[in-house]
């Protein structure tokens, strides 16, 4: 079968009315890993309405009853993806990292399929950034929030986010959290409303140091950081501080 011919019978799959049921239909035939990394792995402690493929199911359904497209329903497909991996990771304790898993194994599964870069970029990083979704909740650093809320795909991320939490449920069978409320916290609120600080620090302030692209990434990021969460509105401090801790032209 021709990558283009495949990529069409799923999208028409994923488009349908009831995708649930077209994706069980032809699970054997395209969906492998949902048998292989969803059925029959669970966690009581993080999802009681069953295993991943039953939360699954429900993210989906929940999906589906809002405006959605075939991307929204295919990251909600792989969201969960890593889970089963993550948790043998973790000698059975949790599942944290699954959605770095996730990304491993949907990226794989996509590429099989012959799905675009585009379409590959989107749904991966739906995928790798779903839990910080979930994490606004609790996030204190607007740096953070501001990085995740002004994203491109923020919108997109914000419709498997709200299934998510709709669709994880207590012992009583309701929604453990609801995802606009993350959204009403005063701190998350602010960085919606208002556009992310500029940097006040460039590339080349750091050209004395003669950094490579990592240090300097990191020694960028390090003083956006302190700009927006820390308060530090001197351009001059900032340097000095990101030299002293990343270290130096020897460092």
């Amino acid at each position: 079968m021709s990558e283009i011919l495949l990529q069409f019978q799923i999208k028409e799959i994923l488009s349908s009315s009831n995708p649930i049921a077209e994706i069980q239909l032809h699970k054997d035939e395209f969906f492998d890993f949902i048998d292989r990394c969803m059925v029959g792995c669970e966690h009581k402690n993080f999802h009681c309405e069953g295993d991943v493929w039953e939360h699954t199911k429900l993210v989906i359904q929940n999906v589906v009853a809002e405006e959605h497209d075939w991307i929204d329903v295919l990251a909600a497909l792989l969201h969960d993806v890593g889970k089963k991996d993550a948790l043998e990771r973790n000698d059975g304790k949790n599942m944290q990292g699954h959605e770095i898993e996730g990304g491993r194994i949907a990226f794989g599964w996509l590429v099989k399929m012959g799905f675009d870069r585009e379409a590959r970029e989107q749904v991966l990083w739906i995928i790798r950034n779903h839990m910080k979704a979930l994490d606004l909740k609790v996030m204190h650093s607007k740096y953070n929030i501001w990085q995740l809320v002004k994203h491109p795909l923020f919108w997109r991320l914000q419709r498997l986010a709200r299934a998510d939490c709709i669709s994880t449920l207590n012992v009583d069978g309701r929604p453990r959290d609801d995802f606009d409320d993350f959204l009403k916290r005063p701190i998350v609120a602010e960085c919606l409303e208002k556009e992310m600080p500029t940097a006040m620090v460039k590339a080349d302030d750091f050209a004395l140091q003669k950094w490579d692209d990592v240090r300097l990434g990191k020694a960028l990021v390090f003083c956006h950081k302190m700009q927006i969460n820390g308060g530090v509105l001197s351009k001059e401090s900032l340097i000095r501080a990101a030299i002293n801790s990343i270290g130096g032209n020897n460092g």
